[in-house]
This record gives C-alpha cells, structure tokens and sequence, in this order.
C-alpha cells in the first residue's frame, strides 16, 4: 500500500538498511546527508534518497512524490552522462529489506555512479587546483547546456522577478533573527527593486525572446565534478519548476558567485567572458549585478540558517557590493605583432576592470573561431583569415563590443591592430558610443615575438613564426596610442599597463 505521508523518523528502518555494509556486499559505506536528501556511498555506487520532509518549495512527505521527485532527477540531469544510472527502489519481500527487485516499495532512491569527490570543482578550487582551462570547458559546459535547455514561458517576467526578490528578503530576514548584519536587509530589498524596476524592460524583453529557460538551477562549483578531462554539472534542481525556470544569466550567476566569493575573480572572468563569446548574450548584461547580488543573498540565507554568522554576514556583504557594482563603460584596445602578450594581458587587466566580474574581452581570434562554427581551440585554415573574412570578425567585434558598451560594461578588444581600419573602427566605436578610448600597444622586438610564438600551447591563435615576420614591417606604435615594453614579466607589464590607465583617467578629470 502507498504510504498517504511519512516523517523523516519513519525513514529510519530504511536509513539503517541502507547503512548497512551487507546491503551492499560488504562494502564500507560513507553517509552524507544535504538539507533534502540523505546519500548512502559503498563500492563505486551511490545511493540517494529523499528526506521524506515538507517546506516551503517541495513535499517529499509522501512515497509518491519521492518516486516522481526521483524520477524527475533522473531526467534534469540527462547531460550528466553516466553518473545517473536509474531509479530503484527499496521494497520489503519476505519480511526484509531489498535493494530492488519483486516486493512491495518502501522507498525509492537514485542510483548513482560514485565519483571522487575530491574531484569537485569547489574542493579543487579550495586547493588551487581550478585551473583557466578548466573554468573554460566549464563555461562552454553551461553554454551547451543553455542552448539546449526548453524555454518556460510561464516564469521569468518582471512580476516573477519581484515575486523573487520578496522571497529572498524573507527568508534572509526570517534565518538571520537577530544577527548583526539584519539590520541592512531591508536596505537590500530596497536597492534590489530599484535595480529590477531600472530593467524592468529589458526583463521584459528577455522573456520574450526565450531567455527563460529550464535551467540547472543550482550551479555551484559542489555541484559540477570533472569526470576525466570533463566538468560535469550534476543534482541539477528536481523538485520545484520555479526555481530552476530562470533567465540563463541567473543561473550563471550562482557559478560567477560563488568563484568570486571564494576569492577567485579572475576565474569568474574567464567563465564569463568565454560563456559570452559562444552564446553573445551581452544584452543581458545590465542585469548582472542584480542577478549576482540575489545568489549571494540566497548564500547568506543558507549560511544564516546554519547559524554561522560570520559566513552569513560576508555573503551578505558580498549582495550588497554586487548592486553597486556597475561600472563605467570604456573602450581598450590592445594590440601589437602575434607573440606579444594581448590576450594574457587582457586577461591579466580584465579582473580588475569595472564590476565585479570584470570587463568584456573580445578576442579577434576566438570571434574567427566562433564565426567558423568551432571551438576557439581549433585550428583554420589560410583561407579563414583572408581579407572578407577578417572584414566579418572585425565587423561581429565591433558589433559586441557596441552591446557591450551600452548595457555599461568596459570592453577590451584584443587584436593584432596593425590594420589602420581596425584602429579607426575601435577609435570610432568610442567616440560614437561617448565613452573613453585608450589604445595600448605592445612593444616586443620580432625574434622575442616568433620564439613565444613557436613555444605556444593549445590556444587560439593560428599565428605561426612566419606570420609574425610578415607583420614585422607594419609593427609600429600607432599615433595617439600608449606603447608598453612587453618584454619584461607578465606581472610588469600589467603594473606598467594599470599605472598608464590610471594616469590616462586622472588626466581626464
């Protein structure tokens, strides 16, 4: 018989089985209970069950919506692979337990590959192992899974987003009780619905154009482990349509959030910028700040009911620092021959540049790459890089860059330069958009430039010896731009480039 409606007590017989190295032939079992489900780890399985509990966002109470929460699980975290392998469950045949098989259900759990654990990208980033490659296959993880996700028109508008921010603010208010940092709460509240209210249309047009969508829901680094050279995101959010029916700029958020809350901005740079370069969602954004804000909000309020009020009030901090997070539009151009050094000084200058996940970096190299249909990791051909085609990379960057700048966002372009058309193109996008201009060029002699190129790992750029000795002739400081010695250490250059920059601005107050 179907149970009508349990409590976690209930579950106990269940809990010991599953507990219980005989169950699964003998092999040591690991316990690890989250706030929903408790996870029973023995050999190379992984067996998740459902905490048969009420809230105010899902009813596990009963067998029923246990199973179909399971099921559901099962279906969200498709893009997974193979560490979701089905739904078994535990039935009572001949007075005892079972793992599956003939008998009447008890319970239902989500078998699962076991992986190690170690191998979650939070653990590695916490031990530095969270490399740039890594956040970059991440990013194009999120990207894919985006693309594919369906579009829920029934969430998402301007009333939803109002709807979410009330909710925050009283689950903050109702965890944090009498803790120091309450007092601001409603400070934050205020400023959230200013910021809503401030893009109230372009909410309104994201919703229209599809920007909502069935998302993961709950993409922390726990939540994402690499299996081989893969980061997997898996226990995408199953039991309530709501919270994962997001714009796709929310759900990022949570990953950008947590890399900068763990003192990692310059990994929240990569994945944005490398997600924006394969899905050119720049419009969106305005909406950032908002979005990050709200993910350290919700962090706060799980810290808060922990009672861990230290942590909770640096998330709280970190939700009110991110409303304020706008910064100035500005346009940077970095050139110079291939080999210079553009693209690790852009990525070097892009974390320290307006809020706080930094600037918008367009890379001609990787827009060619994204233009031809492949990764930026993949080789072209001589014919991608003939005059119309660079004609249509210059025109995509200076199209991206113009979204960019107007959704108030500082843009470094990243490129050879050495075109005067592509000069007068950035110099005229500034002075069109009102926003500043700075040209940086790197000065490297020819042979320095050919032995970085000829020592070049995996990358974007094509650019061979021979390239760069074609483009000797035309390597010349361009008027009204600021040459850099990018001879020196990387750490060099960008103290000369930032002391440059910051000159540049005083002069212009």
């Amino acid at each position: 018989m179907a149970q009508t409606g349990v409590t976690e007590a209930e579950q106990q017989p269940v809990i010991d089985f599953l507990a219980d190295p005989a169950t699964h032939g003998g092999a040591a079992v690991e316990r690890v209970d989250t706030h929903i489900s408790r996870i029973f780890l023995a050999g190379d399985r992984a067996w998740k069950m459902k905490r048969a509990l009420r809230t105010n966002y899902l009813d596990f109470t009963t067998l029923a919506n246990r199973e179909q929460s399971c099921r559901r699980e099962m279906e969200v975290n498709a893009a997974a692979g193979d560490i979701y392998l089905g739904v078994v469950p535990v039935v009572r045949r001949e007075g005892a337990l079972h793992l599956g098989g003939a008998g009447e259900p008890v319970e239902w759990l989500v078998e699962m590959r076991r992986f190690d654990r170690e191998r979650e990208l939070a653990r590695l980033c916490d031990r530095g192992g969270l490399t740039r490659d890594i956040a970059e296959r991440l990013a194009d993880e999120i990207a894919q899974m985006h693309r594919a996700a369906p579009v829920t028109p029934g969430f998402g508008d301007d009333a939803d987003l109002d709807g979410r921010i009330e909710q925050i603010a009283g689950a903050l208010r109702q965890a944090a009780g009498g803790m120091a940092f309450a007092e601001g709460i409603e400070g934050w509240r205020a400023a959230a619905h200013r910021a809503r209210i401030a893009h109230r249309d372009l909410v309104a047009r994201r919703h229209r154009a599809g920007q909502i969508r069935r998302c993961h829901g709950d993409l922390h680094l726990g939540n994402v482990v690499m299996i081989g050279d893969r980061p997997v995101p898996f226990d995408a959010i199953e039991f309530n349509e709501a919270i994962a029916s997001i714009d796709v700029l929310y759900d990022l958020a949570l990953t950008l959030s947590d890399l900068l809350m763990r003192g990692h901005p310059d990994l929240a740079n990569v994945v944005l910028n490398r997600y924006l370069g394969a899905t050119r969602d720049y419009g969106g954004l305005p909406l950032m700040p908002l979005f990050l804000s709200m993910r350290g909000a919700v962090r706060a309020m799980t810290a808060a009911s922990r009672g861990a009020e230290a942590e909770a009030a640096h998330d709280f901090a970190f939700a009110q620092d991110a409303l304020r997070g706008e910064g100035a539009p500005r346009l940077i151009a970095i050139g110079g021959l291939s080999g210079s050094g553009k693209s690790s000084v852009a990525r070097g200058l892009a974390p320290q540049t307006g809020p706080l996940t930094g600037a918008v970096v367009l890379r001609s190299d990787v827009v060619r790459k994204r233009l031809a249909g492949v990764a930026p990791e993949t080789h072209l051909p001589a014919k991608a890089y003939s005059a119309p085609v660079s004609r249509r990379v210059l025109v995509r960057m200076a199209r991206d860059a113009r979204v960019a700048l107007r959704a108030g966002w500082p843009v470094i372009l990243d490129a050879t330069f050495l075109d005067p058309q592509w000069r007068a193109c950035a110099e005229n996008l500034a002075a069109r958009e009102h926003v500043p201009f700075d040209g940086i060029w790197l000065d490297l002699p020819v042979a320095a430039a050919i032995d970085r190129v000829d020592h070049r790992g995996a990358d974007a750029s094509d650019a061979t010896a021979e390239v760069v000795r074609s483009q000797s002739a035309q390597a010349q400081c361009p008027p009204g731009w600021h040459s850099i010695a990018a001879a020196v250490p990387l750490p060099r250059v960008l103290d000369q480039l930032r002391e440059r920059l910051l000159r540049l601005f005083d002069q212009r107050c």
